[in-house]
């Protein structure tokens, strides 16, 4: 008894030993596997940050992918942004962004220089596009607007004779003449200044100051006013009316004349400009003289490829049996004369004999 009294205690106290033992094995296990995974971690953090240093250092050249929120809390050298390449096989956004901001930076403003000053000599200035463009003259009556008032009512303004315009909302009148009707309201733009950022619209209501004389023969004579630096010949004569035997157009410009064809398209293009005189022609009417036995007799108009029964016939025609003698003028002035029968050239057995400008026929009874 006293023998199991000793052992027991003994074996209380050797029992939770060996189970401290175990537990302190099992514990200092685990410090001892993160301790190996940690010092793992930390070795690869260690060898990473030299190569997370370089790829950094060398980002110009080559972006790096994988740990880049790692690589991102290095501090790099700043770059500007004009200095940077960006490799075409690597699309990143920050450096696409970065090459269209310095792209827009290239772009130089530019601005348009407007030359308000009208050239002395007008005609110059028709080289680039005369048909499209009107220049303000002495007697035109401009109609100008401002837009950005409350009221855009119209107000009707003439050019004077001395080129200047007169505006209310003017200090003094401005020159005018010679400038299209954009520049006249830039012009306004530039002088008005009683007004904040006035917006002037110019537009001509009433055209005078280009003008061309047309005579000749035509139906309606007289001035006709352009409305551009230029117009081609045929819409000036689409106003003129030309009568129909009308041929050729003569253009008088400084004393210069131009012999034109109404009847070849080119010399139609011809562009009219203010100040020329044109002139319409038709060929002189050209005659031939019936007398003798016939209805009418006297002048009668010719025209080419008139023949002898062709003229009788204008003449109140002649007697089926009668003859007909044509006198012509040689070109030593002295006539000769020609006698032809009215009933063989009828009947188809002889030909009808073609008649020249200035003929003299003389119609005899048969006997």
């Amino acid at each position: 008894m006293k023998k199991l009294s000793l052992t027991l205690p003994f074996l209380l106290a050797v029992v939770p030993a060996a189970a401290q033992n175990q537990v302190r094995a099992r514990i200092t296990a685990i410090p001892r596997a993160e301790e190996t995974q940690a010092a793992s971690s930390r070795g690869r953090t260690v060898t990473n940050v030299p190569a997370a240093s370089e790829s950094a250092a060398a980002n110009t050249s080559k972006p790096t992918w994988g740990d880049t929120t790692i690589q991102s809390k290095v501090s790099t050298p700043i770059v500007p942004a004009s200095a940077r390449i960006v490799p075409a096989s690597a699309p990143n956004p920050t450096t696409v962004q970065e090459k269209t901001t310095t792209a827009a930076r290239l772009v130089k403003p530019t601005s348009l220089n407007v030359n308000n000053t009208a050239s002395p000599d007008l005609r110059s200035a028709h080289a680039s596009g005369p048909t499209l463009m009107y220049r303000v003259g002495v007697g035109d009556v401009l109609d100008v607007r401002l837009t950005n008032m409350a009221t855009r009512e119209s107000t009707l303004f003439t050019v004077m004779k001395n080129g200047q315009l007169e505006y209310p909302l003017l200090a003094t009148p401005i020159s005018v003449a010679g400038l299209t009707p954009d520049e006249v309201a830039r012009r306004l733009n530039t002088e008005i200044k009683v007004l904040q950022n006035p917006r002037a619209s110019v537009t001509v209501r009433d055209y005078a100051s280009h003008a061309v004389l047309v005579t000749g023969a035509i139906d309606s004579p007289g001035r006709k006013v352009l409305r551009r630096e230029a117009m081609p010949l045929f819409a000036l004569l689409a106003e003129a009316s030309p009568r129909s035997d009308a041929t050729v157009a003569t253009i008088n410009r400084n004393g210069k004349e131009t012999t034109l064809s109404l009847t070849n398209n080119s010399d139609m293009s011809t562009l009219v400009i203010s100040g020329d005189v044109v002139k319409i022609s038709a060929p002189a009417k050209e005659f031939v003289y019936v007398g003798g036995d016939v209805a009418s007799p006297g002048e009668k108009e010719f025209r080419a490829g008139m023949t002898l029964i062709q003229a009788l016939i204008a003449a109140g025609g002649g007697r089926t049996s009668a003859k007909a003698t044509i006198a012509k003028r040689s070109a030593e002035g002295l006539l000769t004369t020609r006698e032809y029968d009215l009933q063989q050239i009828n009947q188809g057995k002889a030909p009808d004999p073609m008649l020249e400008a200035g003929d003299r026929i003389e119609v005899k009874r048969a006997l």
